[in-house]
Formats: C-alpha cells, sequence, structure tokens
C-alpha cells in the first residue's frame, strides 16, 4: 500500500463511483478499479461493497478512509512545511553574537520577525574564539563578531567601524566637566583594564596606544568581561576604556562617556559564516537587512 493508493482509494470514497473518480484524477477508470482490487487483496479485506447500479463502503472501508484522510492532510503538510524551509518562510535560524555586536541585532530580529513569523531564531551570545567553533560545528550559521585572525575558512562580511569610548563614573563628570578626555588625563586616574580574551587583540592594542605615548596607566583592577567593568566604573572603582558599542541597554545610570583625544583605535564588527557551508534561506534573508 502507498500513498498513491490511498489517494486513488480516498478520491473514489469522496466521488461516490468509479467513473467519478477516474476523471477527477485524470485517468481511465479500469486502471483505477484495478487499483482497487490490488489494495483490497494486500489488505485481505472488501473495501467497497459494489453493486449494478450502488456500492457500499464496508466497516474495514471506513477505517482505511479515515486513515487516508489524515495521512494524506498530514502529507500535504509536510510538503508545504518543507517548501516553506527552501524558501526561508519558516523553520529556524541559529545566530552568534559576541558582546561588541549586542546592539546591532535588537531591530533587525524585530523587522526580520515582522516580515518572517514562522521563522524561530536562536541566538547564542559567546566570545568570538566560541563562536568560531559553534560555526565549526554548524550549531549557528552566522556569528556577529571581530573577524577572525584567520579568513581562510570564513566569509566575511564588514559593518560600520565602531570607536572606543572612556565610560566614568556620573559622579566623576561634573568634576570632569568636558565630553573628550587625552590618555594623558587618563593615566591620572585608577583604570580598569579590559583583559585579554583569545581572538582579540583590544587588551594589547589599548595598551600599545598608552606606551606609544611612553604613558603608564594606573590599573588597579583587570577583568575580560565589559559588563563587569562596567559595574566596577558604576561604583567608582575607576574609568575604562571600552567599545563604544558596549553601550546600550544595561541600565548604568550611573555611568557616563567620554571621547577620546588622538585615539585611532575602532573595532570592526563583521558577519561571519562558513564559506565551504551554503547559507539557508533564512539566513540569506536576515543577511538582506544589513545590506546597506
Amino acid at each position: 500500500m502507498d500513498l498513491r493508493q490511498l489517494k486513488y482509494f480516498k478520491t473514489i470514497v469522496d466521488e461516490g463511483n468509479i467513473t467519478k473518480a477516474a476523471e477527477i484524477l485524470h485517468m481511465a477508470q479500469p486502471p483505477l478499479s484495478q487499483q482497487l482490487k490490488q489494495l483490497e487483496k494486500e489488505l485481505g479485506t472488501v473495501l467497497i461493497k459494489r453493486y449494478r447500479q450502488q456500492w457500499e463502503l464496508t466497516e474495514t472501508g471506513r477505517v482505511l478512509y479515515n486513515h487516508a484522510v489524515h495521512m494524506l492532510q498530514d502529507i500535504k503538510e509536510v510538503k508545504q512545511e518543507i517548501q516553506e524551509i527552501e524558501e526561508g518562510t519558516r523553520g529556524t535560524l541559529s545566530i552568534g553574537i559576541s558582546s561588541s555586536c549586542v546592539n546591532l541585532l535588537p531591530k533587525k530580529v524585530k523587522e526580520f520577525r515582522r516580515e518572517y513569523p514562522n521563522v524561530f531564531v536562536n541566538i547564542w551570545k559567546e566570545d568570538s574564539s566560541y563562536l568560531q567553533k559553534l560555526l565549526i560545528e554548524r550549531k549557528i550559521e552566522l556569528s556577529f563578531m571581530l573577524p577572525p585572525a584567520n579568513l581562510e575558512e570564513y566569509q566575511v562580511q564588514r559593518l560600520k567601524r565602531e570607536p572606543f569610548v572612556v565610560t566614568i563614573p556620573a559622579a566623576w563628570a561634573n568634576e570632569l566637566n568636558k565630553n573628550s578626555i587625552s590618555l594623558k588625563e587618563i593615566i591620572e586616574y585608577p583604570f580598569l583594564m579590559l583583559g585579554p580574551k583569545e581572538g582579540s587583540s583590544i587588551y594589547e592594542d589599548i595598551l600599545n596606544e598608552f606606551n606609544k605615548r611612553d604613558f603608564s596607566p594606573n590599573i588597579v583592577l583587570e577583568c575580560n568581561d565589559i559588563f563587569t567593568v562596567l559595574n566596577f566604573v558604576a561604583l567608582e572603582i575607576g574609568m575604562s576604556i571600552i567599545p563604544k558599542s558596549e553601550i546600550h541597554d544595561i541600565s548604568h545610570q550611573n555611568i557616563s562617556t567620554l571621547e577620546i583625544e588622538d585615539f585611532p583605535l575602532f573595532i570592526e564588527p563583521a558577519i561571519v559564516s562558513l564559506k565551504r557551508h551554503r547559507l539557508t534561506k533564512a539566513a540569506e534573508h536576515f543577511l538582506n537587512y544589513f545590506a546597506d
């Protein structure tokens, strides 16, 4: 018994006779009658009692008909779901994001969900080195992060550069009374250093900018988690240099920011994917929101 036979049988019952069913199925009556006989022989039962001018559905025929209705409907829904996944209008989109790129996603995800409400979005927030691992393991399709050092395996779409800023306790803002600060002024205050992370050179780059000017920052604390550093800044333990993109909805009312004078460093976030794997349509649709 196959789905084609079930479709034939259901159509015969729906139409009330084989002649009409054959017309609906665009086939001759004798082959359709033969298919019904083969189905009955395979199941070892009479599905339809046939008389000269009428026929009657047997008990086993009614059981098979009910199952045929549900099975054919299920197959139809499966085909539709597969088609929607292939078109990118249904399915799951798995995205990785590092802390430096968090502010890039919310509005884009909102726009994407508005247009593709049947696509489930799964977001992993990790550091860049772990996101590379997730890409290789294909647990995520896209990652919003700083570009990997080795680009050979990756497709990289670079996004808008983001500057660094100095974060200070809000209570110090009145004392400083300015919108920008120099590295020379920074060394006069306790400094909270953003610690080194695997796959990122931010730690070394910031120290190099001080060293170029023969300055030594007064580092009183080092931590590789930016959110924790910002909490310490809010508690007036010191000031810190972090990417401006990290100042998002973290509700730090006790923090102020200053631009850094003559500070050439930027971070350049990117959308990273594996070259050797084709993106799903859902991922391609999502990338369109970053086309500019």
